[in-house]
């Protein structure tokens, strides 16, 4: 007889007549896949290559949008310190102030001579209308590539929205 290892437990009999045995299930009968042409089987091949580059260059410009619209970012926010610089009289000689200013005056180039800015004749404060238009101009160029991008990556029906 063997040890019980649960011996408060209560045990239970069993049945005098156990369940009858199940039947033994047969194998389905299984035909081999018919073959497939080996024209058919290239085709296959070919169309999956198609959809993995045609996902891999959707993934490429779906990269350079984000990198578009970082870049936009970046350039509004150095375009609008300048601005608010300006405005506020920052001092040219200053190290932060004289180094945003010359790499904004590379930027502003196309626009500097657009719009006199109104200064005073006794501090640095000046109203740079050609910074603020220069701002909704670069905006709405990187606004119309990162659109066209869109574009080339999206089905007719996502077009639309």
């Amino acid at each position: 007889m063997r040890n019980n290892p649960f011996p408060d437990e209560t045990t239970r009999p069993q049945p005098a007549n156990p369940l009858p045995p199940m039947e033994d299930l047969q194998p389905r009968p299984t035909s081999p896949p018919p073959p497939v042409p080996a024209s058919e089987r290239a085709s296959e091949i070919e169309s999956v290559e198609r959809q993995e580059e045609a996902r891999t260059v959707r993934y490429a410009i779906g990269k350079l949008n984000d990198f578009l619209r970082w870049f936009i970012a970046v350039l509004e926010v150095t375009l609008a310190l300048r601005f608010l610089l300006k405005l506020i009289g920052a001092d040219p000689t200053n190290l932060f102030a004289g180094f945003l200013f010359a790499l904004t005056d590379i930027i502003l180039f196309p626009f500097s001579t657009i719009v006199h800015n109104p200064a005073s004749s006794h501090s640095f404060q000046v109203f740079e209308w050609s910074t603020l238009i220069a701002m909704g101009i670069y905006y709405l160029i990187l606004w119309a590539i990162t659109r066209f991008l869109r574009i080339l990556i999206s089905g007719p029906e996502e077009a639309a929205g």
